[in-house]
């Protein structure tokens, strides 16, 4: 983008900007394989600097990209203009009272451990909350083993104070600015009596990607509407500073079992009988991740295993007893009940947690590498077995070993192909299991787009989805960020996937 010269000393900021090369180094990597070297890295201390830096962006042209953690997988963390990293300076926790108000950069796993010392939960919890902030988990519309039960994060997002691309501030809490009161509701007017692309947006799978258009025949008010788009936008429509959140009472797990399946038709079976009692999880992981795992629950020490089931309850005592015969009545290989608040429950939650790490390990033992590629596929909970079948003779048939894991309660698999570099070109290699699985989802009305959302590796494939439903997406992107300015090339206007793939680590 074009735009006058400025030095970043102009800024004048409370807090820091960072040009020297080890923070540019840095913050051009998240958790994906993408790597984009940044123009400077922004430390804000208030919402101040960031309208500061928005203003500087007007005026340079430069890019703004929002970051808390950098753990997301899909490449929407990184960008070639301005970082700014809430996670120094604005990680407060403002008010614990009736409406939690938190600042973006907060930690989650310090968040959660804050309020359940008030006896509350916040159910959306995905593995990487040691270092993952709340400010991404309200950019990727966060989602953790219990959204089986509870929903994603955006369930629990009662209001947002967040800044425009040109300098507005908005509080959803308070009337909107006109222009953006005007344009939800002409956008809503449409989308209301397009019959075709709400039969498309209502038929995708619960967790499927791209903005929560769902949020237009959900609410009416738009302020409401406002606050559910922002919540998966990955920073494409506005700069959050303050998260309001309305919070449920905690509740302890009343039972946690390990079902090892020597069948995976019957575990897709026990699936949809288990989710009738509503479960607070349903995770599946399957014999190819098991026999990469070393484990005390989570192994294949025996070759009948195809695949495990950890299942919690946490309604009663009843539930959980009432779910343990459902998967007694499969022929299991072994049935593990996990005492309840043991450290055997704590150690298997754990176990799950680090799946990927391990994973991750085996590859490099082997000289392999293992992206982020179709990492979180979303499907229709009743379509399990026959994606799972055919992604297995996909991969066959494309040479690749393949680990699938995941949230099953709600439809959200984490498929990750090993890749050699010795078989030739890699990216040919990511490209061809890239398009090929997205095929394959096709069929099922699935998704490449799902969980964490969109970015560098998936968003290229929501116009094939979604086709001239798209336009509402666009609309909403042109009407809170008509210049483009927020993370730009994360859900439009995209450069091919293998472009900025960095695979040397």
């Amino acid at each position: 983008m074009g735009g006058s010269h400025m030095e970043p000393a102009e800024l004048n900021l409370r807090g820091k900007v960072r040009t020297d090369p080890a923070s540019l180094e840095r913050f051009s990597r998240d958790a994906s394989s993408y790597r984009i070297k940044p123009r400077l890295v922004v430390e804000p201390a208030d919402e101040a600097d960031v309208l500061a830096v928005l203003a500087y962006s007007r005026k340079t042209g430069e890019s703004v990209t929002c970051r808390s953690g950098g753990s997301g997988l899909s490449g929407a963390g990184i960008g070639p203009g301005i970082i700014l990293n809430f996670k120094p300076s604005m990680n407060r926790i403002k008010s614990l009272g009736k409406e939690l108000e938190v600042e973006p950069g907060v930690v989650l796993e310090d968040f959660v451990r804050s309020i359940r010392q008030r006896g509350l939960m916040l159910p959306a919890i995905p593995s990487s909350s040691a270092w993952c902030a709340l400010g991404g988990n309200i950019g990727t519309r966060s989602t953790g083993p219990r959204t089986a039960r509870y929903g994603t994060i955006d369930s629990f997002v009662s209001s947002l104070r967040f800044v425009t691309a040109g300098g507005a501030v908005v509080d959803t809490r308070e009337r909107l600015p006109a222009f953006l009161e005007n344009g939800l509701r002409a956008i809503r007017d449409r989308y209301l009596v397009d019959a075709k692309s709400r039969a498309l947006f209502e038929s995708r799978p619960f967790i499927a990607g791209g903005y929560n258009i769902r949020a237009l025949s959900d609410y009416e008010d738009p302020r409401d509407i406002a606050t559910h788009l922002l919540v998966g936008s990955i920073g494409t429509l506005g700069v959050v500073t303050d998260i309001r959140l309305d919070l449920v009472s905690y509740r302890a797990s009343q039972g946690t079992f390990a079902a090892c399946f020597r069948s995976l038709d019957e575990l897709g079976e026990a699936v949809c009988g288990i989710r009738r009692l509503n479960p607070a999880a349903v995770e599946f992981v399957d014999a190819g991740t098991l026999s990469r795992l070393d484990g005390r629950l989570l192994n294949a020490k025996d070759a009948d295993i195809k695949g495990t089931l950890l299942v919690e309850f946490d309604e009663s005592r009843e539930q959980a007893e009432e779910g343990r015969k459902i998967l007694a009545s499969f022929d299991l290989h072994q049935l593990i009940p996990i005492a309840v608040a043991s450290p055997a429950e704590a150690a298997l939650w754990e176990e799950r947690r680090r799946i990927l790490p391990s994973l991750r390990t085996y590859a490099r033992k082997r000289g392999w590498v293992l992206p982020s590629v179709i990492d979180d596929v979303a499907i229709h909970v009743s379509d399990f077995v026959s994606v799972y079948k055919d992604l297995q003779q996909l991969m066959a048939e494309l040479h690749h070993e393949i680990c699938i894991f995941g949230h099953l309660g709600f439809g959200s698999l984490h498929a990750r192909p090993f890749f050699d570099p010795r078989r030739g070109d890699i990216r040919k290699q990511i490209t061809a299991v890239s398009s090929e699985t997205f095929g394959v989802l096709q069929r099922y009305g699935g998704t490449l787009v799902g969980e964490h959302n969109a970015g560098r590796s998936r968003s290229v494939y929501l116009e094939m989805e979604l086709g001239e439903s798209l336009r509402y997406l666009r609309d909403i992107k042109t009407l809170f960020d008509p210049d483009d300015r927020l993370n730009p090339n994360t859900m439009f206007n995209l450069a091919p996937m293998t472009e900025h793939l960095d695979l040397t680590r």
